[in-house]
Parts: C-alpha cells; sequence; structure tokens
C-alpha cells in the first residue's frame, strides 16, 4: 500500500523529502494501529500530541489526511492544531 501512495503523492509533485516523510508517517502509523479507522485516528493524534511539538503533529497529521485522500476516505480527515507564535 504505501508503494502505491508513494506513486500517488510523486505524481501529485510533492517533494522527494515530502514524499519520504508522508510515506515514512503512514507506515510507523499503519506498524502502531493496524488500519485506518476514526478510532485509530483520534488515538494518533492524542499520540502525537503528547510526544511532539505542534508544528509536527500538523506534518503527520497533514501526511494522514493525504493518506486518506489516497484511499477516498475524506470523510475521516483530522484537524491539525493551531500553532501560537511565540
Amino acid at each position: 500500500m504505501c508503494r502505491k501512495f508513494q506513486s500517488f503523492l510523486e505524481r501529485a509533485g510533492f517533494a522527494k523529502n515530502t514524499v519520504s516523510a508522508y510515506v515514512e508517517t503512514v507506515r510507523l502509523f499503519l506498524a502502531r494501529y493496524g488500519r485506518v479507522s476514526e478510532k485509530s485516528l483520534c488515538d494518533y493524534k492524542v499520540f502525537l500530541l503528547e510526544h511532539y511539538k505542534p508544528k509536527t503533529v500538523n506534518l503527520r497529521l497533514h501526511a494522514l489526511n493525504k493518506y486518506l485522500e489516497f484511499l477516498h476516505m475524506d470523510t475521516f480527515k483530522i484537524k491539525g492544531v493551531k500553532v501560537c507564535p511565540i
């Protein structure tokens, strides 16, 4: 599945580093949760918020949202978190 997602991103014109980051995010998500569901997406967002800074959380959520778009599961898209400037 990750190969097809990678091809989807490449065809969409994403930069090489972005493609790598997005594919890795999806790989780690699937390794942790096994499948995409509303619960697994919510649990992952909580996990990210507990372990990462908001910018990293948003990067990972954006990657997952692209994956959901690839799967035609747009209704499951996750909102990002607000990043407050210092």
